[in-house]
């Protein structure tokens, strides 16, 4: 679990470290998309899990996509937090059902684990490109090296 609070304490960090103008900035590199709507995105995804965990069923196609959290950083901190707090002290090891409109099933068998792992991959391919939007504003300074990079390509480079 360590490294999803990780993951929520390092965009945590950077929402406290952008401005309002710089969160919401259209990057041309991104197609116009702001560093918001990326966080905002990823952030969706573990939302829509809790939600799916109360009700033994998840569906990310079902996301909000509550435009306070990619417009408001502050907004976006509060929910990060009580994210973190609700996935500190999870029971991984419950199963869960994933529907989704892209699957020809209508439901495949999973896991929280399983689910969290996605949830964590998606997130960190989401960081880095939020890394590409503060690199076009100059701002690639406020998140470490690490941050976008696999875990797994962080044990490799370790190694080599």
């Amino acid at each position: 679990m360590n490294l999803h609070l990780t993951l929520f304490q390092d965009l945590i960090s950077l929402c406290k470290d952008l401005s309002p103008e710089h969160y919401t900035f259209k990057c041309k590199q991104l197609n116009q998309v702001a560093v918001g709507e990326h966080l905002r995105h990823s952030v969706e995804f573990y939302s829509c899990l809790k939600a799916g965990i109360a009700l033994g069923k998840v569906n990310y196609d079902a996301r909000l996509r509550d435009k306070h959290i990619q417009n408001d950083p502050l907004y976006a901190i509060a929910i990060m937090e009580d994210l973190s707090s609700f996935f500190s002290d999870l029971d991984e090891t419950k199963d869960l059902i994933l529907s989704s409109e892209e699957s020809p099933l209508s439901a495949i068998s999973t896991s929280i684990a399983r689910e969290l792992l996605y949830c964590l991959d998606h997130a960190i391919h989401h960081q880095a490109l939020i890394k590409i939007g503060l690199r076009e504003m100059g701002l690639e300074h406020l998140v470490s090296p690490a941050f976008g990079v696999a875990y797994s390509t962080l044990r490799y480079r370790a190694k080599n």
